[in-house]
């Protein structure tokens, strides 16, 4: 699944350089159960008459690469393609909601016709104007006939 066009395909006037980012950071590593290698981070020291530190708002944790062994310590995960920034109004979609958006985009794309390229939309236009001028010439040629004709008569009446 592709989210980044399947959030196009909900939110269409969205931007995707500043309403939301799709980021996908590769195999990352995970620490499993019990080891001890997190570090924690300072986002930000804590100001004065602050007691402790909040989760998520002046630490976070993350891994310290130094301190981690081959095979022994973690697991290499795939994490895939992920939302990192939302910065649209509307609440971010679910896994479930990009999944029938992305289904939706799919089908609305196939069911698309096919974009001609320049050349062939000029043998298109070509073809039309060749067309268009086929019926003048047969329009032309019946006007003619049909002066042709009224002349004729206008001579054998006597009237020229």
């Amino acid at each position: 699944m592709n989210i980044a066009q399947a959030i196009m395909y909900l939110y269409p006037s969205a931007n995707p350089m500043s309403d939301f980012i799709v980021q996908d950071n590769g195999a990352e590593p995970l620490l499993r159960e019990g080891v001890d290698g997190r570090t924690r981070y300072e986002i930000r020291p804590l100001e004065e008459g602050e007691v402790e530190y909040i989760e998520g708002v002046h630490y976070r944790y993350g891994i310290d690469y130094n301190l981690l062994v081959v095979g022994e310590d973690y697991d290499l995960v795939e994490r895939g393609p992920y939302i990192a920034v939302w910065n649209l109004d509307a609440p971010q979609p679910t896994e479930a909601e990009l999944l029938v958006a992305w289904t939706a985009y799919q089908e609305a794309e196939a069911n698309k016709p096919p974009e001609l390229t320049e050349t062939e939309q000029l043998r298109v236009d070509n073809a039309a104007l060749l067309l268009e001028l086929v019926q003048t010439q047969a329009r032309q040629d019946q006007a003619e006939q049909d002066q042709a004709a009224l002349l004729l008569s206008l001579v054998e009446g006597g009237v020229l």
